[in-house]
């Protein structure tokens, strides 16, 4: 997790000219949430860097590029997908194998010159699916 806090705030830290009181919304045409089925989280985590990945969330598609897969520990691998299709938004996703070995996601879809994206939860039933957040409360202007 600490991992993909880092790939997310360089991301928006080298871009610092952007404001993002000034950002429009990317994603208006997509529901407030998108179910994220855990085989298509898999796939991600099963593809090399630097090869091309389809990952499906209900009517919506990520299809990218893994510019980066990291196996910190043996219980937490990261990965983030650079979608060109989508104006170079990036899908980032950690998973961890817990003590009890059950295994948890968090992840989020951003892109740092819009004002929305959509952050992984896990339902109360146990799935997971992609909520549609508004990054401009999460990211402050430097």
């Amino acid at each position: 997790m600490a991992i993909m806090a880092i790939i997310i705030l360089v991301s928006y830290s080298s871009n610092g000219q952007i404001l993002t009181s000034n950002r429009q919304n990317y994603f208006n045409k997509y529901a407030e949430r998108l179910p994220a089925n855990v085989s298509e989280l898999e796939k991600a985590f099963s593809t090399e860097e630097g090869r091309k990945v389809k990952i499906n969330f209900g009517n919506f598609s990520f299809f990218g590029i893994v510019i980066i897969s990291v196996k910190k520990y043996e219980n937490l691998q990261s990965i983030v997908v650079k979608s060109p299709d989508l104006n170079n938004t990036l899908l980032a996703i950690s998973r961890r194998i817990n003590e009890d070995k059950t295994i948890s996601y968090v992840g989020h879809i951003i892109n740092e010159k819009y004002a929305d994206g959509f952050e992984l939860r896990k339902d109360t039933d146990g799935s997971y699916a992609m909520n549609k957040i508004k990054t401009d409360a999460l990211i402050e202007d430097y």
